[in-house]
């Protein structure tokens, strides 16, 4: 099956395509087209809601945090299971801090017990600050050696739940949600209720906030569509080994360096672009770039750097690809039609081509429409489109008045 994998790809076949020769306009009309794509809803995007990274930990004033990848929610539920995450840390004995050495995949949130080498008995979390690699995190004790290793923290929650009840949060207005938050201290909570209780939930400046109330540390399932990354937009620098060797050096600018004595040179092709943090040696300062022109063996390469101050034989730590861009995503996986017919749109739009701007206009409503009705039968969306829940009626006396 014919498939586009990347975004130099795409470029190329519209280039193919309409017969242009200029990649930085189809560049600009693929980011056009983005701009129509964001709300698409694909299986490709959906989260997994069981996955540690997607189970929000509950503040003091019981919200949650929406995460930054959240495009649209699908559904959220409460199980009642705890959530343990592990991360590596430092820490003097006797002090009420550590020192996190790595990112913990579960968001740190206080009150989080913490175990492991050197961490008192009964530690949690008083403070998080940030709680990525190279934060510190306050501890409620001190502790009682040198903090070392991994380190274990966990929800201080309920144990999972065999029997319920187990909550499903609908989604309501942030009106409604301040609204019936406001009077909901007045009723009893229910009694003789389903196993299954539906709960509602909206968006209140950047967290989630509940009904019926959670406590701090309760853990919500976070079932949601996600936001996905555009063709060449950067991305971060890609480590391809931590040491190597400037040796020899040719040339009086630009210059053809030898670059030996490293791990690997998987990831690197002809052309790319790489960086290093100099040592006793470095590829010279202030250089326009430093492009591979040959992968010399299993551990060498050379490369022609363009640019700055002359480059320095010695050792060399952290050599990289840099300006990278993302070539590829799930809509780009899943769904090439709509890249495809959104850029040829607004590639003659741009061309002022009316008639074959609305031929390939129409092809992306067509392709979009597909997908809307998958998405309507309930058979992307995560769930049924009734106007009444599965478990009981939408409208119904969620409080006993006292």
């Amino acid at each position: 099956m014919f498939v586009i994998p990347t975004g130099d790809d795409l470029v190329d076949f519209i280039k193919d395509f309409t017969g242009s020769t200029n990649d930085a306009e189809i560049k600009q009309c693929i980011f056009m087209a983005e701009m129509s794509m964001r709300n698409i809803e694909l299986p490709a995007l959906r989260s997994d809601p069981y996955a540690i990274e997607n189970i929000g930990i509950a503040d003091a004033n019981g919200r949650i945090p929406i995460p930054g990848d959240m495009n649209k929610p699908i559904l959220f539920f409460k199980q009642g299971q705890q959530v343990t995450t592990t991360a590596t840390a430092t820490g003097t004995s006797g002090q009420y801090t550590i020192l996190l050495t790595s990112t913990p995949a579960q968001a740190l949130q206080n009150n989080m017990s913490v175990t492991g080498t050197g961490i008192g008995t009964g530690a949690v979390i008083s403070d998080v600050s940030t709680g990525i690699s190279g934060a510190t995190i306050t501890l409620s004790v001190a502790n009682s050696g040198t903090v070392s290793g991994t380190l274990i923290f966990s929800t201080t929650g309920n144990a999972a739940s065999q029997t319920g009840p187990w909550i499903v949060y609908d989604r309501i207005g942030d009106r409604d949600i301040i609204t019936q938050s406001m009077i909901a201290q007045l009723y009893l909570q229910p009694v003789n209720v389903p196993a299954v209780i539906r709960g509602k939930f909206s968006e209140v400046y950047d967290k989630y906030q509940f009904l019926p109330y959670i406590a701090e540390g309760d853990l919500i399932n976070m079932y949601y569509y996600k936001a996905w990354p555009l063709l060449f937009s950067p991305v971060e620098d890609e480590l391809i080994s931590a040491t190597g060797s400037v040796n020899p050096i040719s040339g009086t600018g630009p210059w053809t360096v030898a670059i030996t004595g490293m791990t690997s040179v998987n990831g690197l092709s002809i052309g790319s672009e790489i960086t290093a943090l100099p040592g006793t040696g470095s590829l010279g300062t202030g250089f326009t770039s430093a492009v591979v022109t040959e992968l010399t063996n299993a551990t060498s390469i050379k490369v022609v750097v363009t640019g700055g101050t002359s480059p320095t034989g010695g050792s060399i730590t952290d050599i990289s690809l840099t300006n990278l861009t993302v070539q590829t995503n799930a809509v780009l996986n899943t769904w090439a039609e709509g890249y495809v017919y959104a850029t040829l749109r607004e590639y003659y739009i741009k061309r002022h081509n009316a008639e074959d701007a609305g031929i390939y206009s129409q092809k992306y409503e067509n392709a979009w429409n597909i997908v809307e009705d998958q998405n309507n039968l309930g058979k992307w969306s995560g769930g049924h489109t009734r106007l009444t829940s599965v478990w009981q009626p939408r409208q119904y006396r969620q409080y006993n008045i006292k």
